[in-house]
């Protein structure tokens, strides 16, 4: 029978084992391709193939076969719908009859519906014809990570600068992804790489949602042996973010030097000469076996990576590699210096580290947040409990906070209440904290989320019971909602146009921006484009639950408008003829449409899409049912509030069931985001808002 022979120890193992039976170190694969099927017979692939120029699903004219797989195909399509090309995923039909097959596909569509990113792929649609099962996603014109690695001649690696560029941003998917999900298969074959540069995280069919831990059976190892962590190999159903860092560490090795990071690996720096020292220990931490060791979060890697590729950068814009190699990295004493510097610097990864990185460009309040850190006995880089009820911790943090709310120099009426609802919380906390108060700790976090909103110009919203109500069923119920951040007021114009602009993204239509009032709430968006403005922004549209929690009464009880169940003459920007008004307003004009909460223009201006859809009411808690809802094309989804427009006099309890393809001039949206429930996610934070 056929070896293989462990790269580590020497040892002939068995054909099919995944790692070492005497070291445990990963074996090297035939291909490291997954998922590799027998052929099928010449009748089956007559059976199964489009032909070009076809009308499959009464939707989809076939223009190109783009790979096939021993699982199915993909094709270059015509989406006669949505007007556009883009790609269909089939599911061979021998393979409809494997649960698991099934599950693993439809699963990919799952996820994937649920994820709105500039470095996501988008699914767009799934559904069955015939005995053919199909996903329909986005389609870029590029080539896959794997590909283009095996297209490079022989010794030839990808420039640092480009390698760095891609795997920012990778971070960036990840960031956004492991809000909902762990991806456990990545690897170059699921990295699409487009012509312009732009890198899409794909393939999240082994994924499973946070929400659904019985997806993955506890005994069952799924991924790619070469890319899975030791965690992984041993249990798939038991990992969280840290797995997938490890397997962007072995796939960072792999550019870098051409090899697979097997055994105790050399240093990347020692085998290729233009790689960076500042390198070597983000890669070791990525790939230590101990989980506790490695990086927490991708947003920890994206800022240990950033450093050295501000370092590289070149100003240009990444592309696909021509063949010309990139100019060499010098070795003068001066970089040597430069990369033990930016080496020490990150394998502390902590607050002050950031912080002090982050100096040139925000000088004036990173000075004093690090004057804050240095004189507090419980800085950041101090070994505390991780634990929110670490009531010094959290003194720290407050202090930090409260320096950067005073840089911010604003005065304005309404801000400066807000500030003193944090302080007085913040007192009232240190007052219980000097009687041995038990509730001291819950109202120092309770102050910590009231100055962290500040920064985040967003209304802190405690957890709680909101009670929600379907008009047309009848049913309602209430429902238990764990504590986030609301945005205060609606996405405005500018915003939008910032992100039309830095994302470069070509499916939105400029002409729906208004640049002539920038701070007039955008409109005319859909579900999904208000989705992908959120994710570059680290946020997420609101439940419907989260909507109403922030727009009623703080016991959850329903309110008719902002200021209580009475109507009020220009309370609000709505149709009624007694207030005069006829267009959308500035954001944040009427001060009496601002709920308890604190967030502006929910009862009136404009109505707003929440993330949940027409599945009907009661709610489970944290919105179960809606996770497991099917999205396929033409869901509805719940959108919220009154509108200018509307004559019934807009109220909080304003409810409408729509596509989310649906564009209005009366829709826009706002955003959500979670709270931080740890310290080392507070110091994150705060990092995040120094840059």
């Amino acid at each position: 029978m056929t070896k293989v022979k462990c790269p580590n120890c020497q040892l002939s193992n068995p054909v099919g084992q995944i790692v070492c039976i005497r070291c445990r170190t990963p074996l090297p694969q035939v291909k490291l391709k997954s998922e590799i099927q027998p052929p099928l017979d010449p009748a089956a692939n007559r059976a199964v193939t489009l032909r070009r120029g076809q009308v499959f699903a009464n939707r989809y004219t076939v223009l190109d076969l783009l790979g096939r797989g021993g699982m199915g195909c993909i094709y270059r399509v015509k989406d006669n719908t949505l007007g556009e090309e883009v790609a269909l995923k089939t599911l061979l039909p021998q393979f409809v009859q494997d649960k698991i097959v099934v599950e693993r596909f439809l699963n990919e569509a799952r996820i994937a519906r649920q994820l709105s990113h500039p470095n996501i792929v988008r699914v767009h649609d799934i559904g069955v014809a015939g005995d053919t099962l199909y996903i329909s996603m986005e389609y870029l014109k590029g080539k896959s990570l794997r590909t283009i690695l095996e297209g490079l001649m022989p010794g030839q690696r990808l420039p640092i600068r480009t390698t760095l560029q891609l795997f920012d941003q990778l971070c960036a998917a990840l960031e956004y992804a492991h809000q909902f999900t762990v991806h456990r298969d990545l690897k170059p074959e699921n990295v699409m790489v487009a012509e312009d540069g732009n890198v899409r995280l794909m393939d999240f069919g082994i994924s499973k949602l946070m929400s659904n831990p019985q997806l993955t059976a506890t005994s069952m190892v799924m991924g790619t042996p070469y890319y899975m962590s030791p965690e992984q190999i041993r249990d798939s159903s038991r990992v969280d973010a840290r797995a997938d860092l490890y397997s962007l560490g072995v796939m960072l090795y792999e550019i870098l030097t051409g090899n697979m990071p097997t055994g105790v690996p050399r240093p990347a720096s020692q085998i290729m000469s233009e790689i960076p020292p500042a390198l070597d220990p983000i890669v070791a931490k990525c790939l230590d076996p101990d989980p506790a060791n490695r990086f927490r979060t991708a947003t920890e890697l994206r800022s240990a990576i950033r450093p050295i590729l501000e370092l590289v950068q070149t100003g240009s814009e990444l592309r696909l590699p021509t063949g010309d190699s990139e100019k060499k990295f010098p070795r003068t004493g001066v970089r040597k210096a430069i990369g033990v510097l930016l080496a020490l610097a990150i394998v502390g990864l902590d607050v002050i580290a950031v912080w002090r990185l982050e100096e040139r460009r925000r000088a004036k309040v990173a000075a004093a947040l690090q004057t804050a850190l240095l004189s507090s006995p419980g800085a950041p880089s101090a070994a505390n409990s991780d634990s929110l009820d670490n009531f010094e911790a959290l003194t720290t943090r407050i202090r930090v906070a409260q320096i950067a709310v005073k840089s911010l120099g604003r005065t304005d009426e309404i801000w400066r209440a807000d500030v003193d609802h944090a302080e007085q919380a913040w007192a009232l906390a240190e007052e219980q904290a000097s009687s041995d108060d038990a509730r001291a700790v819950p109202r120092a976090q309770q102050a910590l989320m009231l100055y962290l909103g500040l920064l985040l110009d967003m209304a802190y919203v405690p957890q709680g019971k909101v009670e929600l109500l379907d008009p047309i069923n009848g049913t309602g119920g209430e429902v238990l909602l764990h504590g986030f951040f609301m945005d205060l007021k609606e996405v405005t114009n500018r915003q939008f146009y910032e992100f039309y602009q830095d994302k470069n993204t070509q499916r939105l239509a400029a002409p729906f921006i208004d640049l002539n009032q920038p701070d007039r709430p955008v409109t005319n968006v859909t579900f999904y484009d208000a989705q992908a403005y959120a994710a570059s922004v680290g946020k997420k549209l609101p439940t419907e639950a989260q909507w109403a929690r922030a727009a009623y009464n703080p016991d959850g009880t329903p309110l008719a408008y902002p200021w209580g169940n009475e109507w009020k003459p220009d309370g609000c920007n709505s149709g009624d003829p007694e207030d005069g008004v006829d267009s959308l307003a500035n954001v944040g004009s009427f001060a009496e449409d601002r709920t308890p909460s604190g967030c502006f223009d929910m009862a009136g201006n404009v109505m707003e899409w929440t993330r949940s859809r027409s599945a009907g009411l009661p709610y489970y808690p944290d919105d179960g049912r809606e996770n497991q809802a099917q999205f396929t094309f033409g869901t509805k989804l719940i959108v919220r509030g009154g509108h200018f427009e509307d004559q019934n006099r807009a109220t909080l309890a304003a409810r409408y069931e729509l596509p989310y393809e649906y564009q209005s001039p009366t829709l826009g949206f706002r955003c959500v985001k979670d709270l931080p429930n740890t310290l080392a996610a507070v110091d994150a934070l705060l990092a995040q808002l120094r840059r």
